[in-house]
């Protein structure tokens, strides 16, 4: 069965095109299925998850480890009748996620859907594998509730990755980062990222919105 899982913050940060999102999938037949963080199994090795958030990709990857994994992007790419607005080829600048730098798929979904919606693509000068950006999500400790569920993948992340910064070095460090952006039309696909990029002042947009442009 495919389940989609629309992600808390996607949600909260973007309730009118995960809505959009939801129904599209609905249409096709396929779950809408809860919070990665519950302790219960919901998922089979018979299953398929199609997620748009990076962190429920790593959890998921630990608590149903046997179930096939896509993302929102590679699913509507299978879709010929999916619907994308024409932007006649304005400039997009791409931040890849750290959580995603193993997911080589994921990635490139994420930029055949902005070459379908006629994007000129700005590659960052740390891209694909070579991201080590994920906002300031390394510069703390994960929640309680992602370490409870998936105590494995946050404990290796914890010893190997976190580097805690306070809070006014990490607003220093994500203005810092900012600065790299030779414009504002900026595009992410993880919270983490798109809440550093809102706290070093600019406003990025996540591919859930533009995904959901010509839905209704």
């Amino acid at each position: 069965m495919l389940h989609y899982l629309p992600g808390c913050d996607v949600f909260k940060n973007h309730p009118e095109a995960s809505l959009k999102i939801q129904k599209y999938m609905k249409k096709h037949h396929i779950m809408i299925d809860k919070c990665c963080r519950v302790k219960e199994s919901f998922l089979t090795n018979e299953d398929t998850i199609i997620m748009n958030c990076t962190l429920c990709e790593l959890v998921l990857k630990e608590t149903h480890p046997n179930t096939k994994q896509i993302s929102l992007y590679e699913y509507v790419l299978n879709d010929p009748d999916f619907p994308y607005i024409n932007h006649k080829g304005e400039s997009i600048i791409i931040q890849d996620c750290w959580r995603t730098k193993d997911n080589l798929s994921l990635q490139n979904a994420v930029r055949l859907c902005l070459q379908k919606m006629n994007f000129t693509i700005i590659e960052m000068p740390e891209n694909y594998s070579y991201t080590k950006y994920c906002g300031v999500w390394l510069n703390n400790y994960p929640s309680q509730d992602c370490i409870d569920v998936a105590p494995y993948t946050m404990k290796k992340i914890i010893e190997n990755d976190i580097h805690l910064l306070s809070e006014s070095e990490q607003l220093h460090h994500m203005q810092q980062w900012c600065q790299q952006y030779s414009f504002d039309k900026i595009v992410v696909y993880c919270n983490g990222c798109e809440k550093g990029i809102n706290l070093g002042g600019k406003q990025p947009l996540h591919m859930i919105e533009l995904l959901a442009e010509a839905l209704f």
